[in-house]
């Protein structure tokens, strides 16, 4: 099971002790990268567990595959760029308290 921020998701998308569902394929898909991309740490099992992922989403969902890798490849586009005003902001608050 996934614990994220008090809910809990299992692997057939239920959230906590309820059987709501999450129903948004693509959301449960960023949600498994997420996932694997923060609890594996080895580059070439993180990267064939990421293909698994897209694969196996493609047969379950039908969602194309270019889709797929276009979620990816946004979704790292808006981490990016969270990370970098985290940082900005970090060293902003650094100079300030000096």
């Amino acid at each position: 099971m996934i614990v994220q921020q008090g809910y809990e998701i299992d692997s057939q998308g239920n959230v906590g002790n309820e059987t709501r569902r999450i129903e948004d394929l693509s959301l449960r898909f960023v949600i498994l990268v997420v996932a694997i991309n923060t609890t594996i740490g080895d580059l070439e099992a993180k990267t064939k567990m990421t293909e698994r992922a897209v694969k196996t989403c493609h047969k379950e969902s039908g969602i194309p595959i270019s889709e797929l890798a276009s979620l990816l490849v946004r979704m790292t586009k808006e981490v990016k760029e969270i990370t970098d005003m985290i940082e900005k902001n970090s060293e902003e608050m650094q100079d300030f308290f000096k």
